[in-house]
């Protein structure tokens, strides 16, 4: 706690006096908070709050760190700041997302309750421009899932994604605006992307955009070439979480308004149906290799889930590519 203090002073240039909480604070908390953390107490611009730290090796999700910081502020009224050893940035993103407080040393500080955004890591906000187009992700996916796309012509990836010459230019003008590639020549344009598949991932996490332009449900079966196992199903596929007994499948918006242009499709609801549909940004199909949806665009699709489970599964996911 002593360099974390250390960190804290230099970084906010705030004098701190930090001690331990006394055992009234303590009685009011579940013993099993008690038992996970050491938890000291100080003031931060004259705000009282708490530093928790672990107490023991415990691996914690991101969802029960936002219950316990929820937990520990009802029963004492003070702001909960979590001091952290290392973490993947896809997690500390993660707890970015649920406003999470934490401090991990020499690193980051995020404490948005008392307007505190100090980091190393994540992208500039101002450079997301509204985040990834369709192919933009598609060509980032198939790069970190299949194959290395770097020092790949444009006509190489027409061949190889299916894209038209135009659509990936556009798509490869968003990729250099968010920072994610780099291009060389003029008349034969090449991508490159100068960091490892890991990292892109992770620079990329923000700038990701669900696939899931609409949801609906059918009646009719859709052509299986058309669509993939999607949803809970996939996430079932994929980790040791349990699926459901239903019908998820995921297929091209494009491709589904074809087919009810051609009368394939007689009748859609918001509500209730044999099949649950959802009607993919880009083709579902272009990232699979089986009858199942990639495991990266499912993650994306669950990224901001605050389910226990699927954060436990979107781990697995993660742990399994081949980075």
């Amino acid at each position: 706690m002593k360099k974390i203090v250390t960190y804290l002073q230099e970084t906010l240039s705030e004098k701190l006096i930090v001690q331990k909480v006394d055992k009234k604070l303590l009685d009011i908390l579940p013993l099993y908070i008690i038992s996970i953390y050491d938890i000291w107490m100080t003031k931060v611009f004259d705000r009282e709050v708490l530093l928790l730290s672990m107490a023991k090796n415990e691996h914690l999700t991101p969802m029960q760190y936002q219950k316990h910081k929820e937990q520990i502020e009802k029963k004492t009224n003070k702001i909960v700041i979590f001091v952290l050893a290392n973490m993947k940035s896809y997690n500390r993103n993660r707890l970015i997302q649920k406003k999470v407080n934490f401090i991990i040393e020499d690193k980051q500080i995020f404490i948005p309750q008392l307007l505190i955004d100090l980091k190393e890591y994540l992208p500039n906000k101002t450079t997301n421009n509204g985040g990834l187009q369709p192919a933009a992700q598609v060509i980032l996916l198939y790069h970190i899932l299949y194959q290395n796309l770097s020092n790949k012509t444009y006509k190489d990836l027409e061949t190889i994604l299916g894209y038209s010459y135009l659509t990936l230019s556009r798509a490869i003008d968003n990729l250099l605006k968010l920072g994610l590639c780099e291009t060389v020549g003029s008349k034969t344009k090449t991508i490159l992307f100068k960091i490892n598949k890991r990292d892109l991932w992770e620079k990329a996490l923000n700038f990701f955009k669900t696939p899931v332009k609409k949801t609906l449900y059918i009646n009719e079966p859709l052509p299986e070439k058309l669509t993939r196992i999607t949803n809970i199903n996939a996430l079932s596929f994929y980790t040791d979480l349990n699926g459901e007994n239903k019908n998820h499948l995921a297929i091209s918006h494009a491709e589904f308004i074809a087919l009810e242009q051609k009368g394939l499709i007689k009748q859609t609801s918001t509500y209730d149906g044999d099949y649950h549909i959802e009607l993919w940004r880009y083709n579902p199909c272009s990232l699979s290799r089986n009858n199942v949806v990639d495991p990266l665009s499912l993650y994306i699709i669950f990224k901001d889930s605050d389910d226990e489970r699927i954060e436990m599964a979107l781990k697995q996911i993660v742990e399994q590519i081949q980075w």
